[in-house]
């Protein structure tokens, strides 16, 4: 579905990313891995156009991204839930997913909302509830619903469980899970490697703007690099 090849990418003078290449097939949810300034919100948001890259190429679903801007990267499909949730914070829960779907007729834009409330139930007691007034769990479930609400071909999330209490966490991995699907894609920026790595079918991991290890998920979690890097030692 997404394919990066050799992108490089920054801001102003500051080189992040170097000739990083990866991709993303139907079906799969793929994990990237790496400490704090390793360049995984800026390939995101590279990807999603918010960032030019400074050469390299993107494609997704057989079109080119690159130099294409966000809002039609958005309508072709391709949807980012951002870190830090990032809900209208003055408009209810369901103004929200409203938001999301605005891409769609009215009709398929109320359907894609209630398919939404079903898979978040909490949303659903709170419709009309203003998101400021959320939990931190509660807005990341809104950010990811909203971004559903969209009716995406594949999504990108940026530390789905950044600040957010263990059980919390659990639940967001779940519905994850739960969105799995043969004809869809996840990539997943997670600060949280063992949660991603048990979640995703395959992984990279990043050092300094460069992949330095992919493969198979199951694979990276026996790693002995990865093991003593980001799963505290302990596989």
């Amino acid at each position: 579905m997404l394919r990066v090849d050799a992108i490089c990418s920054g801001y102003s003078e500051i080189q992040v990313l170097t000739d990083l290449s990866l991709r993303v097939e139907r079906g799969e949810i793929v994990a990237i891995v790496g400490a704090n300034g390793a360049g995984k919100s800026t390939l995101l948001r590279t990807i999603m156009g918010a960032l030019p890259a400074r050469s390299g190429s993107v494609t997704f679903l057989g079109e080119p991204l690159t130099g294409v801007s966000p809002h039609r990267i958005a309508a072709g499909g391709l949807r980012l839930v951002p870190e830090g949730r990032r809900v209208f914070a003055s408009l209810s829960v369901e103004e929200n997913l409203r938001a999301g779907a605005y891409l769609l007729s009215r009709a398929a834009a109320a359907s894609a909302i209630e398919r939404v409330f079903a898979l978040f139930p909490n949303l659903a007691e709170r419709r009309t509830q203003l998101a400021s007034t959320l939990s931190g769990g509660q807005q990341q479930m809104l950010a990811l619903g909203r971004a559903l609400a969209a009716e995406p071909k594949m999504l990108m999330l940026d530390e789905p469980s950044l600040g957010l209490a263990p059980k919390i966490v659990e639940e967001i991995f779940q519905k994850l899970e739960d969105l799995r699907s043969a004809e869809n894609g996840i990539l997943l920026v997670e600060q949280n490697a063992r949660k991603a790595l048990a979640l995703a079918d395959r992984a990279y991991v990043l050092e300094n703007g460069r992949v330095v290890l992919e493969g198979a998920a199951a694979d990276l979690f026996r790693n002995e690099s990865v093991v003593n890097a980001y799963l505290g030692g302990e596989a």
